[in-house]
């Protein structure tokens, strides 16, 4: 397996939704390890858009990059996200940020990630997961390529102690058959579920929804 860092946007919709969504599609070809906070970003390149979602997740897997990638837009397709203007409004973004340490080129994908030290968007939900990792052609490390960008307008929306799309990943993570059911239902459906679960500002409250949930995609609950 092995350790990657994925970035996680969206401007359009409901916003945690869709982080949310995507978190619980990764897997089982992805594994999420740790998930930075949400913060909330002005929109880069193209200013003239809502403001998005922002989050990081490290993760294993044991994808070769061109196949994760190709998951990962697969995952953007399956949740409806559109083809936009460059830079433009997104239902969701799923970038690979670092494949360990390779350094890999082609037409389709570079790695690490070739704009990554100009994204405080980026670089601060990493700095949270991994302010040491340090990049494999610069040498420099997260903290310090973060303390040469602007990072202002970036507010932080979740916290450690309720992060409800980690919360809910973690879940079904840890709950392989429930995941496996809810992975086959329609992306309508899924979204359904998970709306509902994500109303309750407690965790404990969407704790308990989660587990009614689960229960009645087993089967358990009819």
């Amino acid at each position: 397996m092995t350790r990657v860092y994925l970035a996680l946007g969206t401007n359009l919709g409901d916003r945690i939704l869709n982080l949310t969504h995507a978190l619980t599609l990764l897997p089982p070809a992805v594994t999420v390890l740790r998930c930075s906070p949400v913060y909330e970003t002005p929109p880069w390149g193209y200013t003239d858009q809502p403001a998005f979602l922002n989050m990081v997740c490290e993760a294993a897997t044991a994808l070769a990059p061109l196949d994760l990638l190709k998951h990962l837009k697969f995952l953007e397709e399956k949740m409806g996200r559109q083809e936009s203007v460059r830079f433009g409004p997104r239902l969701i973004d799923l970038d690979i940020l670092f494949y360990n340490d390779l350094v890999f080129q082609d037409e389709r994908l570079e790695i690490p990630h070739p704009r990554l030290a100009e994204r405080a968007f980026v670089l601060v939900p990493l700095a949270d997961l991994a302010p040491d990792l340090a990049h494999p052609v610069t040498q420099q490390t997260i903290q310090e390529l973060l303390n040469h960008v602007e990072r202002g307008g970036i507010t932080p929306v979740t916290s450690p102690d309720n992060h409800p799309p980690a919360q809910i990943a973690e879940f079904f993570q840890s709950h392989s058959t429930i995941l496996d059911k809810y992975q086959q239902m329609p992306p309508s459906h899924q979204r359904e579920w998970l709306k509902y679960v994500l109303e309750p500002r407690k965790p404990a409250t969407r704790l308990r929804r989660l587990e009614k949930m689960a229960a009645q995609i087993s089967g358990e609950g009819k």
